[in-house]
């Protein structure tokens, strides 16, 4: 019904494909399939030009009567290089139903070829190893006739998923279809003929891979799997195992891991180093080693110190000493002659022999073992007890003294205290009084806030009472004078507005406020370039590109931290790592194999295809004539001349006649080659089969070879013999700041750490961008974060905490709530104010009241000890303070059981300037001794310069 004859038609309209294919004979099982596309006769038409039913319309010329009733017919045969349409189809046939009208398709077909559809399918099976090449005939009939269209074409095709996909134009109808070849289940290979049939019995123990070879499961190795993996450590000398992990011991041998010998039945003390061996141990003998060689070291039958010799295998004589008798001198007779009493202990005849009475220090049945006088635990205290004969020795803690470590030492003895007002003795230990501003067991740590310098660019440190602060040159804020004090830099200032400073603040100000257009400004992070600060360019900076890109492509920049690149000639992808393949279409002719290269190509062609002429080398030699042949040549001798280039009177055969390893045989006038297996030719010289036929190389990789060698040219991005390991982009490390590196195939990518950014993680985050701190406060840019430096009397992450304002006084300026001490008058700063307690009208703000009652007067008892001494001043009632009715006074000379006198004698050099008097007695005050005993009494300390010593102060206290 379709289509007219092509050169191989016959009876009618048909078309017909045929494909050429090698067969190998052997258990073989597969399917020829082929699918049916769409089919287009428009004018339902036969291949002779009748229409398939009724007459043509008289107007137009068309067939309108009815449609065609098509089915399809398949033969499939042995290669043609001249497809005949007659004979048999030795492959294999099929046809299909009706299946439709004069045009039809498939859609599930042409749109999924992968897919299942009955309808237009025709399925030949078979049962041979598929030849590869092909002859095959298609048919189309319209039911209703005997004519047909066909279409032939021989060709080649592999077993396998996919189709190839096949177009028939003719005069009168088109077709199109699809066709593969596809193996049965445990058939693998070119030809179907490679049988894997998983299995797990008796007869092997394997899996199948997609080349079908046989791959052990675990615990079995073998070529078929039958032998099983034993026991990890088993002796496979002495031990089997029919299944994984067993390890089973053969006669003889015993254990988890089979590695030991049985000894002799019935062997007692003896060992073996083979099965059935009885070794003897030491000491003992006999033919099952069951015999006591040495009765007298095994038992020690000998009492009373009688000594034991050995006579024979479990006999022995005992020798006793004077005194005892009996078999093993067990009977006592006179025991004490012999004295066996040491140490000095007594001895004394008992019925049952002798009695030691032991002297002090030793004990044991003949006083030889020293008493252990340390088993009490004599030591207190922690004391370390050393046993002595007759006695003990304590080795006492430092702290404890005594024979047994129970009297206190008194540690004060040694002056352990090194900056303090007094040591105290305690049971086990001692206590140290530390001056002001010194810490620790002997008071020899500072509490000296500035010790370790905190205050930055030549600030100067200042103690307070439970902190520091620091007074910063010009220039500089911030708690350890860290900031510069410019409120301008950078600039806070929003829509192009100029910046102005002020004391400890700012102020914006615009020109035109009119022609600024608001707008927040972000500056733009170049994501492909980094600075970096240097001494080798003009400009002090030196300019890093980005890597990301790879070798074949330029990074650029784009807004927000992103990027994109830009590939050089022959290169594409995001990151330019794909080489644009020039292999696509195949330009190598004639079965080369294309190599690609950037923007260019290499053709490695089959021997005999690279435009040699063999005969350019002059191969022939004594007037021989050469004739170029495909990968070979041909010489034709003169004058009884033989051999390949005709060197030879005696024979055709010579050790270079057959290449590869052929055997030459000398038939007279010529010769011939037997090859190995592998190659064919005249001379051996071509492979037979390629290795490359297999496809050995993964992942695009091109396969060049020959014979039994291969190479595997790879894409980029891929290494390995196959080309199946993906090449590590991420080493060497290419991420900075901890970036994590994510390897692609010949590409990476930089997920980057917080605060980081780039293509590569080189750019920190600017957090400061945002201008977050407010008030004019300083934003210090950090990792993921950023930091504020608030001006005095701000706080919190934006400062935008009002805290209370800051004070100045004598000079220097102390924050809100601070505290610090000024002579013995405490000082603190109250938003602003400094309030002082005591303070009276020489010091600064003497305007400061009192309580009620109360006035600002001089000190009365104020004496300077080490010049100069400032005024001080203190708040008391306007009456004048009742007179002290005691005799117990500095200088006085008097003492009673409630009047106590002290000379205190000090080294003016070393004594602060500006202490007086009444500082020395107000430090006494404070004494821990003094406040306890204020506690249960009052106490008066009254304090005055020494009449006969400059360097003196006289301290009196009294009780009551």
């Amino acid at each position: 019904m379709l289509g007219e004859d092509d050169t191989s038609a016959v009876n009618g309209s048909f078309y017909e494909i045929s494909t050429f294919f090698l067969m190998l004979v052997s258990q073989s099982s597969g399917y020829f399939e082929l699918q049916l596309i769409a089919v287009q006769n428009a004018n339902g038409e036969l291949s002779d030009g009748d229409c398939c039913d009724g007459e043509r319309n008289t107007q137009d010329l068309r067939c309108s009567s009815d449609e065609c009733d098509t089915y399809f017919r398949v033969c499939l045969k042995e290669y043609q290089t001249d497809v005949t349409t007659t004979g048999l189809c030795i492959y294999g046939s099929g046809s299909t139903n009706v299946i439709g009208g004069n045009s039809f398709q498939f859609k599930s077909a042409k749109n999924n070829q992968n897919r299942n559809n009955d309808g237009g399918k025709i399925v030949i099976p078979f049962q041979f190893a598929w030849p590869v090449s092909y002859t095959l005939i298609v048919e189309a009939w319209d039911w209703d006739n005997g004519t047909h269209s066909s279409s032939g074409k021989y060709s080649r095709i592999n077993p396998g998923d996919d189709r190839q996909t096949i177009q028939y134009n003719g005069l009168t109808a088109n077709f199109e279809y699809s066709i593969r070849v596809r193996c049965d289940e445990n058939y693998y290979g070119s030809k179907c003929n490679k049988l894997c049939r998983p299995r797990n019995d008796w007869h092997g123990h394997y899996v199948c891979d997609q080349f079908g070879n046989r791959g052990c499961m675990e615990g079995w190795m073998g070529t078929y799997c039958t032998t099983a993996i034993c026991k990890q450590g088993c002796n496979l000398l002495q031990g089997v195992c029919s299944a994984p992990g067993e390890c089973t011991c053969t006669y003889g041998w015993q254990g988890p891991f089979c590695d030991n010998c049985l000894p002799y039945p019935g062997c007692v003390h003896g060992t073996c180093v083979k099965p059935w061996q009885c070794t003897c141990e030491k000491n003992w003998g006999g033919l099952l080693c069951e015999k006591d060689l040495n009765y007298c070291g095994t038992n020690k039958p000998c009492k009373n110190g009688g000594t034991c010799m050995n006579t024979e295998p479990d006999e022995y004589n005992c020798a006793c000493p004077d005194g005892y008798s009996g078999k093993n001198c067990e009977i006592a007779e006179h025991a004490c002659v012999s004295n066996p009493c040491a140490n000095g202990g007594t001895c004394h005849e008992v019925p049952s022999g002798f009695e030691c009475h032991c002297p002090a220090g030793w004990a044991g049945p003949t006083c030889a073992k020293d008493t252990d006088e340390c088993a009490s635990n004599p030591c207190a205290q922690g004391g370390t007890c050393i046993d002595m004969e007759n006695g003990f020795e304590c080795l006492c803690l430092p702290q404890w003294a005594g024979k047994t470590c129970q009297i206190d030492v008194n540690e004060c003895m040694g002056k352990p205290c090194l900056n303090a007002y007094s040591c105290k003795n305690l049971i086990g230990g001692y206590h140290c009084a530390c001056f002001r501003g010194w810490a620790g067991q002997n008071c020899d740590i500072s509490q000296n806030s500035c010790a370790s310098g905190p205050c930055r660019n030549g600030g100067r440190c200042h103690t307070l009472l439970d902190s520091f602060m620091c007074e910063c040159p010009h220039g500089y804020t911030g708690t350890t004078c860290e900031v510069q004090s410019n409120p301008c830099s950078p600039n806070p200032c929003q829509n192009q507005a100029q910046c102005h400073s002020l004391m400890d603040d700012f102020y914006c100000f615009k020109l035109k406020p009119s022609l600024v257009v608001p707008s927040v400004l972000i500056p733009v992070i170049d994501s492909c370039t980094v600075a970096v600060a240097t001494n080798g360019t003009q400009e002090g900076v030196w300019h890093i590109s980005s890597n990301v890109c790879g070798p074949h492509g330029r990074c650029i920049s784009q807004p927000a931290g992103n990027f994109t690149c830009s590939c050089e000639p022959g290169f594409t992808g995001t990151y330019c790592h794909e080489n644009i393949n020039d292999c696509v279409p195949p330009p190598c002719k004639n079965g080369g194999t294309c190599i690609d290269g950037i923007s260019s190509f290499k053709c490695f062609c089959p021997d005999g295809w690279e435009d040699v002429n063999e005969c350019s080398r002059n191969p022939c030699k004594n007037g021989g004539r050469c004739v170029n042949l495909l990968n070979h040549f041909y010489c034709q001798c003169q004058d009884n001349w033989k051999g390949k280039t005709c060197h030879s009177r005696e024979s055709q055969c010579d050790s270079s006649t057959c290449s590869n390893g052929g055997t030459c045989f000398d038939h007279g006038d010529t010769f011939r080659c037997t090859c190995l297996s592998g190659w064919v030719g005249s001379t051996c010289n071509t492979a037979k089969n390629s290795t490359c036929d297999s496809n050995p190389c993964e992942n695009g990789g091109t396969c060049v070879g020959g014979g039994d060698a291969y190479t595997c040219i790879c894409k980029d991005g891929w290494e390995g013999p196959t080309c199946a390991h993906n090449a590590n982009d991420c080493n060497p490390q290419p991420c900075y700041n901890g970036g994590v590196c994510v390897d692609g195939v010949n590409w990476f990518r930089c997920e980057c750490a917080p605060g980081f950014a780039g293509p590569d993680c080189r750019i920190n985050i600017d957090e400061c961008q945002s201008s977050p701190c407010a008030y004019g406060s300083t934003c210090v840019d950090e990792i993921n974060s950023f930091l504020c430096v608030c001006p005095l009397g701000r706080a919190g992450p934006h400062c935008q905490e009002w805290i209370g304002k800051a004070c100045r006084y004598s000079g220097l300026q102390f924050p809100h709530g601070s505290r610090w001490e000024e002579e013995c008058n405490t000082c603190q700063c109250v938003n602003g104010i400094v309030r002082c307690s005591k303070r009276g009208g020489a010091g600064p703000d003497s305007s400061a009241p009192c309580p009620r009652g109360q006035e600002c007067v001089e000190h009365q008892f104020l004496t300077c000890f080490a010049k100069p001494c400032h005024q001080w001043g203190v708040c008391s009632t306007p009456d004048p303070p009742p007179p002290l009715h005691t005799q117990c006074e500095p200088n006085s000379g008097y003492l009673d059981n409630s009047c106590a006198r002290i000379t205190l004698i000090f080294n003016r050099d070393k004594v602060p300037q500006g202490t007086t008097v009444e500082n020395i007695c107000s430090e006494l005050r404070y004494l821990p001794i003094a406040q306890t005993l204020a506690k249960d009494c009052t106490l008066l300390i009254l304090c005055d310069l020494s009449y006969s010593n400059s360097d003196a102060v006289e301290v009196a206290m009294v009780s009551a």
